[in-house]
């Protein structure tokens, strides 16, 4: 059996993985990817390689831990070794904007967007998009921060230089078509290996900060989501029957992703809109437990990575 190196910034979000491991009796080895070298003189060991980079890393103080695990993941793929969420993953985990062409490549329908850069800009190009309301985010963010819902354009030219916690890491604002939902939350949808795990309902009914990591729940400063009188996940069952999985899927596979949660919301008149593909994807253990799935998401991964080192 080969290695197994899961590639992190985050020690709090890979305890899950590493207990699903161990039901299974593997062990499994972390690389911590934040500043370092890449050998690229030399061979890479043959082992699989598991990137769980995340787009939020400059959050908790990773500035460069996507960058370094490009170069990581280019030297491990130049070398044929096994990579879940190699390349092509990292760039679409990094990039809002990339995301929504690749899925409307797809034949998934994405909300409505405008790329802005320059904040100065951003009034402008507001009214000329002319979607009220509309969302306001950074393109490249995570966990939902800085994601905020205008009115008018009164409202967002007021708001503007008052978020300077808030600019996109990439320079890039994206003005987006606000959804109006037919219940108040979102869906995100689990994939693992090409398969769908489980769906599971997030409320949306105190904000955009939806991380479903265990840690984020209680409030931590890994992910400040903040407490909550309740879990606001829910597994949802029914989900599967929906066509869009085999869009999802087919997406994914042409996408060169393994592991993923897409996220999508459904408009009041029934459609379904796809706007968030987070290739390093965290799972509520309470929700599975509450809602009896059969396979945990960290279960499911653990099984894939075990399967593909045992090739």
């Amino acid at each position: 059996m080969k290695p197994i190196y899961v590639m992190h910034e985050n020690p709090e979000w890979v305890v899950p993985l590493h207990q699903a491991f161990a039901e299974l009796g593997v062990n499994a080895n972390e690389w911590f990817v934040d500043t370092g070298a890449v050998a690229l003189d030399q061979v890479p060991a043959d082992a699989v390689y598991y990137n769980r980079m995340s787009a939020s890393s400059h959050t908790r103080g990773h500035r460069f831990a996507p960058e370094l695990t490009r170069m990581a993941l280019t030297w491990l793929e130049q070398h044929h070794r096994t990579v879940v969420n190699g390349t092509d993953a990292l760039y679409l985990e990094v990039c809002k904007v990339s995301q929504y062409a690749a899925l409307e490549r797809a034949g998934i329908r994405t909300p409505k967007t405008r790329a802005v850069v320059g904040e100065a800009n951003l009034v402008a190009a507001a009214q000329d998009f002319d979607q009220w309301p509309l969302i306001l985010k950074p393109n490249r963010g995570g966990k939902g921060l800085g994601v905020h819902k205008f009115d008018t354009l009164a409202a967002l030219a007021a708001h503007l230089g008052s978020n300077s916690d808030e600019q996109p890491l990439d320079g890039i604002w994206l003005l987006q078509q606000y959804i109006e939902a037919a219940e108040p939350f979102i869906t995100r949808c689990e994939y693992v290996g090409g398969e769908f795990i489980y769906a599971v309902d997030v409320s949306t009914e105190q904000g955009f900060e939806l991380c479903p990591a265990d840690v984020c729940s209680i409030g931590d400063s890994f992910c400040p989501v903040g407490e909550q009188p309740q879990n606001k996940f829910r597994i949802n069952h029914g989900f599967a029957a929906e066509p869009i999985i085999k869009k999802h899927l087919q997406f994914l596979a042409d996408s060169g992703i393994d592991v993923a949660g897409i996220e999508v919301i459904r408009a009041k008149d029934g459609t379904l809109y796809s706007y968030d593909v987070n290739t390093n994807t965290n799972y509520n253990s309470q929700a599975e437990s509450e809602g009896g799935v059969a396979l945990t998401g960290m279960m499911a991964i653990a099984k894939h990575l075990t399967q593909l080192a045992q090739q």
